[in-house]
C-alpha cells in the first residue's frame, strides 16, 4: 500500500526537532486503552509527525497521527472538526475517531513528559494523483479535479472555527511578502523570472484582493493529497487528506494550489498545460461559479504559488545544501514558471471565460466607437486599418483584443520597454498611492530621477527641463534657442516631424508641406533630407555627408547676406516620419560645426529614437559622433505615461534666465519621475539596449536575406530596432510601392501584426517594435512577409 508514504516539499522543509518517535508496542496499547483497537502497525512516512498505517484482525484500515508536539492543539482541533463537517456533507475526505470519552484528541507523553496529541483518522482508499503517469492524465480526470475541489469549497462554506484565522507561509494571501523575503536566495539566473511574476502579482492582483470572497480552505489539494480511481486511466478524484494547511484565506486560493499542482505534474506542450488549466477550472466553475475578480486573478495566483515553493525550496537548499531531493522536487515548480511566463495573462483570462462558457467583456462595440469619435472628438482624430480593431490589453510586444486575440505590435515605440511592462506599472501606482504634485514643492524623485537620466548624457549636457509630450520639448527647444542666440531662424530638415503645437507644426514640413499645410513661415528654412537611397546623392559615406551638408551651407550664406543668424537647426537622430532614413556617416558633425560657426545651436531630436534603440549606443545622436546642445526627449522617456524632458548646458539654460518665470504644473511631478526612473532601470537590468542589438542585427539580416529573392524590396536600413523596408515597382526608376506596401499592412493585419508605413510615398514598412521585441517575433514577421511578398508577386 503506497497510500500515504511520500511527503511533500513542503513537509520536507518543517523543523524536525519536535517529531514523536512512539514505539508500536507504546502505540498499540494506546489504540486498546482509548479506542478499544489493535491490529498491526505499518510506519508511514512523514516528516514533522509520526503515521502510522493501522490493520486491524478483520482487516479494517486506519490512519494513526502522532503530531510534532510544536502543533497547537487549537489547530488540530480545526482539521477535526473540519473533516466531520466534510464527511456530514457527503465529501470523500477521512474524518477523526472519538476516543472512550468522547474526544477526538488524545493528549498522550512520552518518557521526557513531552505532550503530543494523538489522533485515529479513518481510511480512505485509492492511489495517488502523483502515482498515475502524466500520460494517462486527461479531460475528464481534469474535469473532474476541478469538480471535486469545487465541491470541497462549497462544502467548507458554512464552516468557521478560530483555528483558521491563523498565519501560514503556505497561505497564499501571503505568499508575496514570503517570496519578498527569501527571493534573494535564489540564483542569480532565476530570480528574473520570480520577480517578473511577484510584481504582475503587485500591480494586478493585489488591486483586486478586497473584491476576492474569503473563507476556510483545505489550501493544499496537491498530487500527494488526492486520490484517484486508477492509475493507468484515472478519470476522477476519489478522495482528499491531509488537512494540515487549512486556513482563513481568499477561496479562490483553493483553486490556485490545486491547479498549480495538477499542472507541475504534465509533461506536455505549453498548449497542453493551458488545455489542462482550462478545463480543471471549467469544471470548479460547473460546481461553484468563479466571480470575475476571482478569474481575473487565478493565471497571477497559481503563478505565486509556484514562486512561493521556489523561494521557500532555496531557503531548504541554503539550510542542507547536500539534500537532492530538495533540488530534483522543484524542479517541475521551475518548469511549470517558465511556460507560463510565455503566456499572456490576459490571453489566459479571455480563454478560462470562453472554458466556463462566460461572455468575453468586450465593452462598446467599435462601430459605437468610431461613431462617438468623429462626433464628438473631431473628424481628424485618424484611425488605423480599413477596418480598426479595438484594443483592451497590452503586454510585452504584443496588444490584445476584446477577444484576447494578440496582435505582435511592430510600430509602438512608445511602449519601449513593453506594454504594460510590471516594473513600470509598478513605480506608478506606488507613487500615486503616496503623492502627486508640482515642483514647486521639494521631493527626491525629480533629483533623483534627472541624476540618473543626466548620467547617460554627455558631460556638457548637464540640465534637464522635465515637460510632458515630445511637442512641449521641441517648442521649449526653440525658447531655450532663442533666448540664447537672440534670433529666431529656424533650420529644419525636409519631410522632418517635430510634433503638434504651432511652433512645432511650423518647424515641420512633414506637417506645413502636406494636406492642409501652409506652407513655411519666413523664419524656418528647408534644408535637404540626407537620404542616401531616394535622394540626390546616393551612398552613406563621408562624400554623400559632405554633399547633403552643402545644403546647409548655402542656406546660412543666404542668411547671413540678409543680415540674419539661425537661432536653431534641429534634425531627427533617425529620420522617422521622413521614412526611417540612416543618415550618411558624419552628416552631422558638418552640419553642427556650421551651425555653431554662424552663432546657431544644434538641437537633436531623440522623441522617437532615443533611450537605446539604436543598440550600439543610448542616444541616436552618439551614432554620428555628435554631442547636441540641446537634446529633446519623448515619446519611450515615460513607456506610455504623458513625460518629456528637454536637456542642455548651462550656458543655454542661463540664458533663459530672463526674469520670466518658468513653470509646468505636471512636468517633473512625482509618479512621472518615478515612472521615468522605473523605464531607465529595467533597460539597465533587462539590457535592452543589447537586446536590440543582437535583435535588430538579426531581423535586418533576414529581410536583406528576403531582399535577394523579392525585387519589390529595394532597400533594407536600420539601427538597432529602428527599421526600414523600402518596396519598390522597379529598383532602378525606385518607382513607390504604394498600393503595395498598403495592401502588406492590411495582410500584415489579417496575420495578427501591427505595421504602419512612412515616407512621403508611405512606401516604406516602420518597423519600431517596443525593445520586448524578440528574435521569435521576428521570425514571426518574416514568415507573414515572404507569404505577403509571394501572393503579391504571384
Amino acid at each position: 500500500m503506497q497510500q500515504y508514504l511520500a511527503i511533500s516539499f513542503e513537509e520536507a522543509t518543517m523543523s524536525t526537532e519536535q517529531t514523536p518517535s512512539f514505539s508500536d508496542i507504546a502505540i498499540n496499547q494506546l489504540l486498546t486503552q482509548q479506542y478499544q483497537l489493535s491490529g498491526q502497525l505499518k510506519s508511514l512516512m512523514g516528516y514533522c509527525d509520526q503515521n502510522l498505517l493501522l490493520t486491524t484482525e478483520s482487516n479494517a484500515q486506519y490512519i494513526v497521527k502522532i503530531a510534532n508536539s510544536a502543533e497547537p492543539k487549537l489547530e488540530l482541533d480545526m482539521q477535526n472538526a473540519a473533516m466531520a463537517h466534510l464527511t456530514a456533507e457527503q465529501c470523500a475526505v477521512p474524518h477523526a475517531l472519538s476516543n472512550i470519552n468522547g474526544e477526538t484528541i488524545t493528549p498522550i507523553t512520552n518518557a521526557e513528559q513531552q505532550t503530543f496529541y494523538l489522533r485515529v483518522l479513518t481510511f480512505i482508499p485509492g492511489k495517488f494523483y502523483a502515482e498515475a503517469d502524466s500520460l494517462t492524465h486527461n479531460e475528464s480526470l481534469w474535469s473532474n479535479l476541478g469538480q471535486f475541489v469545487a465541491k470541497i469549497d462549497l462544502a467548507l462554506a458554512g464552516f468557521q472555527h478560530p483555528g483558521a484565522f491563523r498565519y501560514l507561509d503556505w497561505d497564499l494571501a501571503q505568499g508575496y511578502r514570503v517570496c519578498m523575503s527569501k527571493k534573494h536566495l535564489l540564483h542569480a539566473d532565476q530570480a528574473p523570472l520570480v520577480e517578473k511574476f511577484l510584481t504582475l502579482y503587485q500591480t494586478q492582483t493585489m488591486p483586486v484582493l478586497a473584491q476576492l470572497p474569503q473563507g476556510v480552505i483545505h489550501n493544499d489539494a496537491n498530487d500527494y493529497n488526492l486520490l484517484v480511481n486508477d492509475v493507468t486511466a484515472p478519470t476522477r478524484i476519489t478522495g482528499l487528506i491531509d488537512f494540515g494547511d487549512m486556513v482563513h484565506s481568499h477561496i479562490v486560493n483553493e483553486l490556485a494550489v490545486a491547479c498549480a499542482y495538477a499542472l507541475m505534474g504534465e509533461k506536455s506542450t505549453q498548449d497542453g498545460v493551458l488545455n489542462a488549466f482550462k478545463t480543471i477550472v471549467a469544471g470548479y466553475h460547473q460546481v461553484r461559479p468563479l466571480s470575475d475578480s476571482e478569474l481575473e486573478v487565478l493565471y497571477s495566483l497559481v503563478a505565486l504559488r509556484l514562486c512561493t515553493t521556489v523561494c521557500n525550496s532555496a531557503l531548504a537548499i541554503s539550510q542542507q545544501p547536500d539534500n537532492k531531493y530538495l533540488l530534483v522536487s522543484v524542479k517541475p515548480a521551475w518548469a511549470l514558471l517558465e511556460q507560463l511566463s510565455a503566456l499572456s495573462p490576459f490571453a489566459v483570462l479571455c480563454q478560462l471565460r470562453q472554458a466556463c462558457q462566460l461572455p468575453l467583456d468586450s465593452g462598446k462595440a467599435p462601430a459605437d466607437i468610431i461613431r462617438y469619435r468623429k462626433q464628438h472628438l473631431g473628424k481628424t482624430l485618424s484611425l488605423s486599418y480599413q477596418e480598426p480593431l479595438k484594443m483592451v490589453r497590452g503586454q510585452g510586444a504584443y496588444l490584445f483584443t476584446e477577444q484576447g486575440v494578440p496582435y505582435l505590435d511592430m510600430v509602438n515605440n512608445v511602449c519601449h520597454v513593453g506594454h504594460c511592462h510590471p516594473k513600470v506599472v509598478a513605480a506608478g501606482q506606488a507613487q500615486l498611492a503616496k503623492l502627486n504634485t508640482n515642483t514647486r514643492y521639494l521631493h527626491d524623485n525629480i533629483v533623483n530621477y534627472t541624476d540618473k537620466l543626466l548620467a547617460t548624457m554627455p558631460e556638457k549636457l548637464s540640465v534637464c527641463m522635465l515637460v510632458n509630450s515630445g511637442s512641449e520639448a521641441n517648442e521649449l527647444a526653440f525658447r531655450l534657442a532663442r533666448c540664447f542666440t537672440k534670433s529666431k531662424e529656424l533650420l529644419v530638415v525636409d519631410g522632418a516631424y517635430h510634433g503638434n503645437t504651432n511652433a512645432c507644426i511650423e518647424a515641420s514640413p512633414y506637417k506645413f508641406d502636406g494636406p492642409g499645410g501652409e506652407g513655411a513661415p519666413p523664419y524656418v528654412h528647408k534644408v535637404t533630407l540626407p537620404d542616401p537611397y531616394r535622394g540626390e546623392f546616393q551612398g552613406t559615406g563621408s562624400k554623400t555627408a559632405e554633399l547633403y551638408a552643402n545644403s546647409v551651407k548655402a542656406t546660412l550664406a543666404k542668411l547671413a547676406q540678409a543680415g540674419k543668424k539661425p537661432s536653431a537647426f534641429i534634425c531627427e537622430s533617425l529620420q522617422g516620419v521622413a521614412g526611417q532614413i540612416i543618415m550618411p556617416d558624419g552628416y552631422l558633425a558638418m552640419v553642427y560645426e556650421q551651425i555653431r560657426a554662424a552663432g546657431g545651436v544644434c538641437i537633436a531630436d531623440e522623441v522617437q529614437v532615443g533611450f537605446g534603440r539604436v543598440g550600439s549606443h543610448m542616444w541616436a545622436f552618439e551614432t554620428q559622433n555628435v554631442v547636441p546642445d540641446i537634446v529633446t526627449l519623448g515619446k519611450p522617456i515615460g513607456n506610455g505615461h504623458p513625460m518629456a524632458a528637454v536637456i542642455t548646458t548651462q550656458e543655454i539654460a542661463d540664458a533663459f534666465v530672463t526674469g520670466m518665470e518658468y513653470f509646468n504644473t505636471f512636468g517633473g511631478n512625482p509618479v512621472s519621475c518615478a515612472i521615468g526612473m522605473a523605464v531607465l532601470d529595467v533597460i539597465e537590468q533587462e539590457q535592452l539596449q543589447a537586446h536590440a542589438l543582437t535583435t535588430g542585427a538579426y531581423f535586418t539580416e533576414q529581410l536583406r536575406l528576403l531582399q535577394q529573392h523579392f525585387e519589390l524590396i529595394g532597400d533594407v536600413r536600420g539601427l538597432g530596432l529602428f527599421i526600414g523596408v523600402e518596396l519598390v515597382e522597379d529598383r532602378i526608376s525606385k518607382q513607390p510601392a504604394t498600393d503595395k506596401t498598403s495592401w502588406l499592412v492590411e495582410f500584415f493585419k489579417q496575420h495578427h501584426i501591427l505595421l504602419s508605413t512612412e515616407g512621403p510615398f508611405y512606401n516604406i514598412l516602420k518597423i519600431k517594435p517596443p525593445l520586448a521585441f524578440n528574435k521569435c517575433d521576428a521570425d514571426k514577421f518574416i514568415k507573414v512577409l515572404k507569404l505577403g511578398l509571394m501572393e503579391l508577386s504571384a
